[in-house]
Formats: structure tokens, C-alpha cells, sequence
């Protein structure tokens, strides 16, 4: 029988490993290598060794990812991005292709950068109490499906958005979050793209134009928002086993 390849998850913004703990549950059960690492500006909750982070930037990311898969020895990963975890797959997928696998995932994929006006605004959260950040951002990102699970989602993400490394790195990631959309990477692998229909965050319309660059296939979930990984894990889970 054919070694599955290993995953290597990468959460987003604000996030970390415990923000895809489900789905993680899901794949080692079905008898997949996981891996998730807490990707600065998240804090070290896992005790793992982990390379230096050298900025805050598309070179810096994507240099950080490679160098976790050498210092793994993860024999050509498939890489899952969540939200900004898209950006730093595909800044991976650009700079170091041959490190990981021909398939790729992109789960509430920034198909836009944000709007400029808004730029400015976001890194300013680092400076606003922790849990009503996450309440007013989680209440704005959940779709229908996630309202009636508000408060086991809203502890989901004041866990992963607890401790950070510093409140400058949080700034840095933040404004790097808000500056970069999928498109503007090029590289050449099977994308797939999987976001909800009520994500506040990237149109549907943009995203299978970006999709479409890739000719990569694209799924969505309906009545779901960007929050897909908290939303829907079960179901999630199994559009991704789908295309492994």
C-alpha cells in the first residue's frame, strides 16, 4: 500500500493549532501524518522546536515554512492554509515548489487584498482587549451555520488568540495579513480552493477568478463564513479527504 503523504496545516491570523484541532483529529484517525506548528506571531503553545522567524514578510513566511519541513524531514507535504495560512502556502508553493507536494489547499482563501482604507485600521486590534477582539471579529466572520455554536467558536478563538509572541509582532503580521492576496503568487501546482458563501472576507466572484489563474477546482459551503474550520470541521474534513 502507498504511503499517504503528510499534511502540514497552517492557520491564519490570529489563530492557532488549536483552530484546526478537529479537523487534525480527523485526518490522524484516518491514518495521516499531521502536522501544525504555531506560526508567529502565535505563541509556542505546543513546546515544539521551531525555526526563527526573521520578519514579518512573504520571504520570511515562506522561508520559516521550508525551513520546518527540512528540520521534520516531511517528505514533500501537502500544504492547508487557512486564511492567511493561504498566503503563506502560496508564498511557499512560489519559493520553495520542490519541497512539498503537487497538491495544494487554500480553506477561506484572502482571494482580495484588503481594502486599502481599511489597512491602517486592522493592526490597531493589538491594542483592544483581547476577548471583545475576538467577540466583535468572530461575530462578524461566522456565517449562519456557525451563529448557533457562538459560544463554543467564540472560546475556540480566545484560546487560539490568547498569548501571542509580542504585541509589535502581532502589529507586523497584522499589516502583512491585510497586504497580500493568493494572486499575487505564480506557481504551478493542483490547487483547490474551499471557502463558505457567507465569507465576509472574500467575494465569491473573486474567489473563482483567482481560482480560475490556478485552474484550480473550487468548493463552497453554504451558509458558512470564514470561519469554516470552527464552522463546519466534519464537513470540511471530508471535501479535503475528497481530493487527497
Amino acid at each position: 500500500m502507498q504511503k499517504k503523504p503528510p499534511l502540514l496545516f497552517v492557520h491564519g491570523f490570529r489563530g492557532n493549532h488549536l483552530g484546526l484541532f478537529d479537523i487534525i483529529q480527523n485526518f490522524e484517525t484516518l491514518g495521516y501524518e499531521v502536522y501544525c506548528p504555531d506560526i508567529p506571531p502565535a505563541f509556542n503553545t505546543q513546546d515544539e522546536v521551531l525555526p526563527a522567524l526573521k520578519d514579518f514578510t512573504v520571504e520570511a513566511y515562506a522561508t520559516w515554512l521550508a525551513d520546518y519541513i527540512l528540520d521534520n524531514k516531511l517528505d514533500h507535504p501537502i500544504l492547508i492554509g487557512h486564511s492567511m495560512g493561504s498566503l503563506i502556502v502560496a508564498a511557499t508553493a512560489e519559493k520553495y515548489p520542490n519541497l512539498i507536494h503537487q497538491k495544494v489547499f487554500f480553506l477561506s482563501p484572502i482571494s482580495e487584498p484588503t481594502p486599502k482604507f481599511l489597512r491602517p485600521i486592522i493592526p490597531l486590534i493589538a491594542f483592544v482587549p483581547n476577548k471583545l477582539v475576538c467577540y466583535i471579529v468572530t461575530r462578524y466572520l461566522i456565517g449562519t451555520l456557525g451563529k448557533n455554536q457562538l459560544p463554543k467558536i467564540l472560546n475556540l478563538t480566545y484560546q487560539c488568540a490568547k498569548k501571542f509572541t509580542s504585541i509589535p509582532d502581532e502589529i507586523k503580521a497584522a499589516k502583512f495579513s491585510v497586504s497580500h492576496s493568493i494572486s499575487d503568487f505564480n506557481f504551478n501546482k493542483d490547487c483547490y480552493f474551499i471557502a463558505g458563501t457567507e465569507d465576509k472576507l472574500n467575494r465569491q466572484e473573486q474567489t473563482k477568478k483567482t481560482a480560475a489563474k490556478y485552474n484550480a477546482k473550487v468548493h463552497f459551503i453554504k451558509k458558512s463564513g470564514h470561519l469554516i474550520n470552527y464552522e463546519v470541521p466534519d464537513q470540511l474534513s471530508e471535501i479535503i479527504q475528497s481530493y487527497l
